[in-house]
């Protein structure tokens, strides 16, 4: 690819994230990116497909980023079980929040595309495409405690599911009512919180 078209890419793409913001996916027109760019349709359609492959290309990065994220969550066994409980704390589950959090605000606008601005794309139901994955770490942490005799109870699949899309949910508010960073950072700490102490009482393990 040329320099040129380089840039005319990199213009593309500048003009519409600006539409994308300002509109939503679904409200966004090709023809005032163009317009914007100050390109012909054609020139766009080099660069990409259609509309749907605009905006992903926007959002590509902080996509992957987030399923590599929870991919990266470390499981669990009965055999680890033990160290995973007695290592646990509210202040190693808001450092590893936080790094979440961080990234999300150092590409504040491309997670406010991916999270506000989406309804319409194949990425419109993002918060429950990653609570499906989380969910299964939280499962399979839980059936591990359950098995190992340290979990008194064992919650059902549903309810792993709801309370982990809550805690997804929580995380995701900072983006979709543009938090201050500086007010994040007390925000979080009171979702672990939270997190922490509901899930010991639910699983019935002693509160730390």
């Amino acid at each position: 690819m040329s320099y040129c078209s380089d840039l005319t890419r990199e213009r593309i793409m500048e003009c519409a994230k600006a539409e994308f913001l300002k509109k939503g996916f679904q409200a966004a027109q090709l023809k005032d990116i163009v317009a914007a760019a100050k390109v012909t349709t054609g020139a766009v359609y080099r660069h990409f497909k259609d509309k749907e492959a605009l905006f992903f290309a926007l959002i590509e990065d902080v996509y992957h980023y987030t399923l590599d994220f929870l991919d990266n969550v470390e499981s669990y066994d009965t055999v680890g079980i033990k160290e995973a409980i007695e290592r646990d704390s509210i202040e190693s589950s808001y450092m590893q929040a936080m790094k979440y959090v961080n990234y999300m605000y150092e590409h504040f606008e491309e997670y406010q595309l991916l999270l506000k601005y989406s309804k319409g794309s194949r990425v419109e139901n993002f918060i429950e495409e990653i609570a499906d994955q989380y969910t299964k770490q939280n499962a399979q942490f839980v059936k591990a405690a359950y098995e190992a005799g340290y979990a008194k109870c064992l919650p059902s699949d549903i309810e792993i599911h709801i309370l982990t899309h809550g805690y997804i949910t929580a995380l995701c508010e900072c983006i979709l009512h543009d938090v201050p960073y500086e007010k994040a950072e007390d925000y979080v700490k009171n979702i672990i919180k939270f997190q922490h102490y509901g899930w010991y009482g639910v699983l019935g393990l002693p509160i730390k």
